[in-house]
Parts: structure tokens; sequence; C-alpha cells
């Protein structure tokens, strides 16, 4: 009895509690907001786990297998220059008289664009011109000194005296010869004053000698002006008269003449028509005695040689003065052409600094006019080292400008330098690209300019978002019953590929029976060609990234076949070899069994990792799994052979969904740009295709010296 009193006392403490909290206003507050808050913060909770779980389920994303071109390009960037541009400056200084073109203007080679005040360099020029004319003369009486070395005559005749011997020094004025023409007689005789009015010159004349009373038949010569009183007293006109020696005249004989019916009135003696002494007209050594005394000479002929040291010093000095005068007269000449400033090239003038009216000086703009030749136009841009093996000179480049959105221009690579940059690890070359017929365009030197260059390119090829393609170059599409298994296509690809590789290794076999044990061993252990073999989708370099092909998935190739077993005796060949059919064929036969083996232990393990692959995929109902053959890849899509029981045009097709950091990561090792990827021969350790090799992707792009790989 008293437990239960004891526990109904209690109880009633427990209800008098609750009482009380319902009586306390303050009590009952905080209650009640205690309640609000656990519900707010339980609706919370489950709005988001309910959200967060159905984020997770996002809607599936799909495209569809289109048709379309692929390009894979290497973009660049650069600044448009002319591809010539000539600043006009001056060397002349003065007042700028004439200016002949404006700003905008097109000039034409050769166009005078402005003329200077010349008038002190025509003064020097008119100065100079005197120079050259005094050295001129100077140097032509040197020429002469050095003419008149040789003494010559200028009568024919005989020489009747000579007065120099060889060794003799003579100077300007020296008699040297007397040389007598005896062919020809001349008399000068008196006629009277009137009568020698009626006689002309060139009538025929008749001169009687005295001694002989021979008379010789002339002409007359001359006729005398005037007049003068002989010593008769009477009034005369000397009246000269030539004729022909018949030999036996000599100088000094008298004689008389009659011209028609006059006759003189007096006699005169006869002398010879030429008769002259031979002066020497320079100073010199008698070198040469060219013709002696009694020789006949004719006019022009050298008599005496001189020679003179100093005459030839002399020739040389004034020959120097007068090419130092031509020489300075034509610098002048030259300068005088800087006064009138002409194009030097066909262009667009772009910029004039100096009008008609101002003065050149040595404050003046160094830079009077710009012009530029827009005929074509030309840019730089950097190539990675990667790159630069794929450009060559007169390949198209696309061309956009920033300053012209919607307008393109199609250049040509012009040069390719082999000198090259290195920026942080990395080396890229410049790249000369030209724009032609650009005159007409609005495309001008300055501008900024994107350039493309297309290394390679498909036209209407089946194709897919790069990130459809999965691991193994599977993708996942609707499923409407017409697609291949992929395990059936793996196992074709890798029979037809197996027997290709045996029938290979049994040409190489009977073609190498006597190889060396290296060669051997190196055969035995599978070269990277052999395990290229073990493919038939996916064995292609990728051609998406801009990075060096990455590591596919496993890529140890095909396991060696035991016909190409490393020999053991590594020391020494065989002495024999067998060469029948018979023991060929046995060997064979030997061989086939472990072949097989081979084959179907390769293709357990292909199977194995294809369906794991498979299997990881998250597969929607509706969807299967098809696995393709890839091609080019610009980055956004990648190429898909048409291969039967694969993809076609219209197919849809499932995108991975790329909204979590997880979904990006899957898509990084799926063989998206930049992630794994590769193009390794062989693949994973045998399986057909290699799985990641020649998957989208590539490796990382690489940026470097402003170039960078698009992929459009």
């Amino acid at each position: 009895m008293l437990f239960k009193k004891k526990e109904s006392s209690e109880k009633s403490k427990k209800k008098l509690d609750v009482k009380q909290i319902f009586k306390n206003k303050k009590s009952l507050r905080i209650f009640i907001i205690a309640c609000v808050a656990v519900v707010i913060i339980g609706g919370f909770l489950t709005w988001y786990f309910m959200s967060h779980r159905t984020s997770g389920k996002a809607e599936a994303v799909t495209a569809q297998v289109t048709r379309g071109s692929i390009s894979n390009v290497i973009e660049g960037t650069g600044t448009v220059e002319a591809i010539s541009q000539y600043e006009i400056t001056s060397l002349a200084k003065g007042d700028v008289i004439s200016d002949y073109f404006e700003e905008g203007d097109y000039v034409t080679k050769d166009q005078l664009l402005y003329e200077i005040d010349s008038a002190s360099m025509d003064k020097s020029i008119s100065k100079q011109k005197s120079n050259v004319e005094k050295a001129q003369m100077s140097y032509s009486e040197k020429l002469e000194a050095i003419a008149d070395l040789n003494v010559t005559t200028d009568v024919k005749g005989v020489i009747a005296n000579l007065y120099v011997s060889k060794g003799d020094n003579v100077s300007s004025g020296t008699k040297i010869a007397d040389v007598i023409d005896k062919s020809t007689l001349v008399l000068n005789v008196p006629f009277g004053e009137e009568d020698a009015k009626n006689i002309r010159v060139g009538q025929s004349a008749e001169v009687t000698l005295a001694n002989s009373l021979t008379t010789l038949y002339g002409r007359v010569t001359n006729v005398g002006s005037g007049t003068y009183i002989n010593s008769y007293g009477v009034e005369v006109t000397d009246v000269e008269i030539e004729a022909d020696n018949p030999g036996s005249v000599t100088e000094g004989e008298s004689a008389t003449a009659m011209v028609g019916s006059y006759a003189c009135y007096d006699s005169a003696s006869v002398e010879y028509a030429n008769s002259k002494t031979i002066l020497a007209k320079t100073s010199g050594e008698v070198q040469t005695i060219v013709k002696k005394k009694g020789d006949s000479v004719r006019r022009g002929d050298t008599i005496v040689k001189l020679t003179s040291t100093s005459a030839d010093k002399s020739k040389r000095e004034a020959q120097i003065s007068l090419n130092d005068a031509n020489l300075s007269l034509e610098e002048l000449y030259d300068d005088l052409e800087d006064y009138k400033i002409k194009s030097p090239i066909d262009g667009k003038v772009i910029q004039k600094n100096i009008k008609a009216g101002e003065k050149l000086d040595s404050n003046s703009s160094s830079t009077m006019a710009i012009i530029a030749d827009l005929s074509s136009l030309t840019f730089d841009i950097s190539i990675d080292e990667l790159d630069i093996s794929k450009i060559s000179v007169g390949q198209e480049v696309s061309i956009q400008a920033d300053a012209l959105p919607g307008q393109n221009f199609v250049g040509k690579v012009s040069n390719i330098s082999i000198v090259g940059e290195a920026y942080q690890g990395v080396t890229s070359y410049p790249v000369t690209v030209t724009i032609d017929n650009t005159e007409e365009s609005d495309l001008i030197p300055g501008m900024n300019v994107e350039a493309q260059i297309i290394i390679d390119s498909v036209e209407d090829v089946l194709r897919v978002p790069v990130s459809a393609v999965r691991m193994g170059n599977l993708v996942i599409v609707k499923d409407d019953g017409t697609f291949a298994d992929p395990l059936e296509m793996n196992i074709t690809a890798t029979r037809q590929n197996v027997g290709k590789k045996s029938e290979k290794e049994e040409t190489e076999q009977a073609d190498n029976a006597s190889e060396t044990p290296a060669a051997s061993k190196e055969n035995a252990a599978g070269t990277p060609a052999d395990g290229a073999h073990g493919g038939g989708f996916g064995g292609e370099r990728p051609q998406g990234g801009e990075g060096r092909p990455q590591r596919g998935f496993g890529g140890q190739g095909i396991p060696p076949s035991h016909d190409a077993a490393p020999r053991t005796d590594t020391t020494e060949p065989k002495e024999e070899t067998q060469t029948n059919e018979q023991s060929k064929k046995s060997e064979k036969s030997s061989n086939e069994p472990q072949n097989n083996i081979d084959m179907k232990e390769m293709q357990e393990k292909s199977n194995e990792r294809l369906r794991s692959m498979i299997e990881s995929l998250d597969v929607p109902e509706g969807y299967t799994v098809v696995r393709v053959q890839t091609g080019l890849n610009d980055g956004s899509f990648v190429e898909i052979k048409e291969i039967e029981g694969s993809l076609k045009e219209g197919d849809t097709i499932l995108l991975p969904d790329v909204t979590g950091s997880a979904t990006a990561e899957n898509a990084q090792r799926q063989g998206m740009p930049g992630g794994m990827g590769g193009g390794m021969p062989g693949g994973m350790g045998g399986m057909p295709g290699g799985m990641g090799g020649g998957m989208p992707g590539g490796g990382m792009n690489r940026q470097g010296g402003g170039n960078r790989q698009q992929m459009r």
C-alpha cells in the first residue's frame, strides 16, 4: 500500500508540472517557438534531400547523328601591315614651294610629290660648271703637250735639213728640221694696176724662165688687194702664180709671166710652194729619229719623237683635277634631285605631315608623308613547335578582323621562319601570311585579325558530338533493332586482324630463315606495329587534341606467338638451316594449335574488358551500346566511319550529364578533348583496336606564343 501511494504521488506531481507550464505564459511562448523551429528545420531538410536526390537523376540529354563537314585548323592572331610601306623624308632643307597630292590619294612610282626651293643649289651648280670647264682646258693643254712630243710636219716634201740628234734636250721653239716641197713652184710678179683688175684667181698663166726660156703653165692663186710703185715708177699689184715643177727648176731662178693678154711689168724669183722649218712645241729629250735628212715626208708624218716625265705627270694631275671637278658637279646634280621628292612605290598616301608653304629645317618633322602599297597586306602569327611541320608555303588561310565583323578574307602562307622563339619551355615559329588584292577591301594596316589554317577536313560525313563517344569508342544510341552487338563486332575484327598478322608472320619467317639471334629476339618481343594489328575499331591516331598522343587503356600489343619465339643458341648461329618444303609445313603444323590457343585467350580477354566497359555505362531503357570507328575530330564533332551495324544519320544518341563535377570527371576519363585518348598501337594488351587507341580528344591542347589549335 505504501508503494502504490508513492507512485500515485509521483504521477500527481508530473501532471501538476505540465499544467504549470501551460499556466505560465512565458514558458508557453518558448514552447511554441521551439515547436515552430522544429517544423521549419524538418521541412528544410526534407526539401534539401529531396531536391538533391532529384537532381542526381537529371533528364537525359540527347543529340542526333548528323551529316556535315569537319575541319581541323590551327589558329593564330596578328596585326595587319602593308606588304611595303615607305616614310617620305627629305635630305634637303628649305621652303616647300609645291606639293602635288593629298592624304588618301593613290600615287605611282616616281610621281612628283614635293618641290623645295633650290635657288642656292642652282648657284652652286653654275659655279662648279665653270670649275669643270677650267679643268677641261688644262687637261686639253696637257694632252696637246703629250701629243707634241711627236714632232710632225704639216707640209709634204723632202727633209732638207735635220738639226737634232738622238739624246738631245730641246725646248719649245727649237728648230728640228727643214721640209721643202719642190713639186710646186710659186711666182709673185707685179702687174699694172689696171691690168690686175682684170685678172681672176684660177685663171691660166704662162711662166717663162729667164735662164732656159722654158715656159711653164700654171694658174693664178692670188691677186693682191693693194698697189705699190715699182722701181720704174709704175703703180703695180702683185699676182701669185703656181706652176708644177718639171723637176729641174730650182729655187731662186728668175721668171716672168703672162695672164691672158696681160704681161707683168717686172720679173721675180721662183720659190718652192711649200718650204717650212719644223719647230719643237714642247720640251723633252729626243728619243727617236724617225725621218732623216733627204727622206720624203707627207703631211702629218712624225720626224722626231721626244720623251718627257714632267709632261706625263702634268697630264695625270690635270686628269685627276678634271675628274674631281666632274664628280663634284655630279654630286650637286644628285643633291638637286633631293629638292624634287618623288614617290618610291605605287601606293596610297596614308599620312601627310608637310604641306606647301612650310619650311624644312632641323626642327621639322623627319617624316613628310607615308605611302603604303595596299595591293597586298601581311601579318605574322606564331605557330607551336608541334604544329609547324603541318604548315607549308602556299597553304590557304581564312582570316577575320575584329573591326570588320561578318567579313571573311582569304590569304596564303608566304613564309615560314626557321628561327623559333622559346617561352616557358615551348618554342613557337613566326609564320607570315599574305593577303592579295586588298586595295578595294575595308581591311587596312593596323587592324587585329584572327587566322585559321586548315590542315585537314572532310565533307559530308556522319558526325556526333565529341562527348557522345565514351571510353572504348562506345556510343549509347536509341535502340531501333538495327545495331550490331559490340562483342560480335569485336570478335570479327579480332579474327580478321589476327589472320592478317599470322599470314604476315609466316611470310617473314620464310624470308628471314637466317636472321641473327638478336633480330629474332626483337621480333619475338612484339613491336608496336604488331600491336596495331590487334585492332579494327579505334586504331587510328586522334585528330582532335593538340598535344602528343597519350597512352591508351593498356597498350601492350598482341602477345607474341610461338612462331616468333627467340632462339636459344645466342652464341653462334646454327650450322644448318631447314630449307625443304616438308620441314616448313611440319613446323607450321606444330604451331597451329598454340596459335589457336593464343587467339582464343586474347579474344576472351578482349571481350571481358569490352563487356566490363559496357556494363559500367548507365544505359537507360530503350537505348543500347554501339561500338564505332572514329575519324577526324574538330573538338566539337567527331567523324563516325560508316560501317554496317553502326550509327546512321538521324539516330538519337545519349550525351553524358555534365552538370556535376563527377560527370565532368567521367567525361575527361572517357576520352573527351584533353582526356586520356591516345592512339597508341595495340591498345589494351592486344585488344582489337586498343581501348582508348584513337579515341577522340588526343591530349591536352598546347598554347604558346599566341597560337592555339581551334576545333570548329
